[in-house]
């Protein structure tokens, strides 16, 4: 077994990720991906404070003859064979089976961002054309057309999760990959890095230019009904936006965690339970709010601009709360 195989075998066996164990080592992921490639040789430092890492000997990750780490904390031989194998069709049947979901996963969550977009524009257009539809029978159909969107993006994740439960272990549990895999997956994982890149510049082109019709709107004095269809063109760029984030953080995420480099630490999967707990809370408090204004006062002009408002703020407060999170983790 050579250097490279070694890195992997044992920073899997301590449930490392790549970034976990370059952290520790003061390297970049980069320089640790490049040694599991065996594509770059760490020098004599990063070896010694590898074994120490490992609890192996420098002699064991030197020599590729040497296939027993001999002063392992633990029983390497019996560390690997409770490890879950996964085989080269295992691999193949997860890839498929991630992106066969993804449409609809994107599906899902488009109508989450968008779920509001008719409400706005049916509040709007009842204040111009009083005499078609009352403001009353706007909102109403609004509604129903809000939640309808909400319960059929619930139904579309439960049937993706549902189709994917057999593949969870692979983000709970330490697994093992057998031969083929790795190289299959890193051919395919180069492949699809220059599209994601080029995708992720798109997505945030449109995330950074969806506010520039209202306030062109707003600076040039245009009529409300002008503004409340910039609003909603918002909603269209960003709900694009969040497709195209999604489609690569699902097919590229698919490939980092066969790879070991999507692994989350136990550290990691606490703060993303919370964080999961964040989100509803925030979405109910804003559901909430929206009901408040329109059904309790009234307002539903100020209702209307709620959920825009609280979609471009999420990032921010999404942002400070897993910091303060993470920093009570740590």
């Amino acid at each position: 077994m050579i250097l490279a195989d070694k890195i992997i075998n044992e920073r899997k066996k301590n449930g490392w990720s790549q970034e976990e164990l370059a952290e520790m080592l003061s390297v970049s992921r980069q320089s640790v991906s490049k040694w599991e490639g065996a594509q770059a040789v760490p020098d004599l430092n990063r070896i010694i404070q590898m074994a120490e890492l490992f609890g192996v000997t420098t002699d064991y990750l030197l020599k590729d003859e040497i296939e027993d780490p001999g002063n392992s904390v633990s029983d390497s031989a019996d560390e690997s064979q409770s490890l879950r194998k996964v085989s080269l069709e295992d691999a193949s049947r997860y890839i498929n089976t991630v992106a066969k979901n993804t449409p609809s996963a994107i599906v899902a969550t488009v109508l989450f961002v968008l779920c509001a977009a008719p409400l706005i524009l049916l509040a709007g257009l009842s204040v111009f054309f009083e005499n078609i539809m009352s403001q009353n029978t706007a909102v109403l159909i609004g509604l129903i057309t809000l939640f309808a969107a909400i319960a059929v993006g619930v139904l579309l994740w439960i049937m993706i999760e549902s189709r994917e439960k057999e593949f969870e272990f692979l983000k709970k549990e330490d697994f093992e990959t057998l031969y083929g895999v790795s190289g299959m997956v890193k051919e395919k994982k180069t492949l699809f890095d220059k599209k994601r890149t080029i995708l992720n510049s798109i997505a945030v082109m449109l995330f950074i230019l969806s506010p520039v019709g209202v306030i062109t709107a707003a600076l040039t004095g245009s009529s409300n009904m002008a503004i409340i269809l910039c609003v909603d063109l918002i909603l269209i760029m960003v709900a694009v936006g969040v497709g195209i984030v999604l489609y690569t953080s699902r097919i590229g995420g698919s490939y980092d965690l066969l790879l070991g480099e999507g692994k989350l630490s136990r550290s990691e999967r606490r703060i993303n339970k919370k964080m999961d707990a964040f989100n509803g809370i925030y979405w109910c408090l804003v559901v909430a709010g929206f009901m408040f204004a329109g059904l309790g006062f009234g307002k539903w002009n100020l209702a209307g601009v709620i959920f825009p408002i609280a979609g471009v703020l999420y990032a921010a407060v999404y942002g400070i709360t897993k910091m303060l999170i993470t920093k009570d983790e740590d």
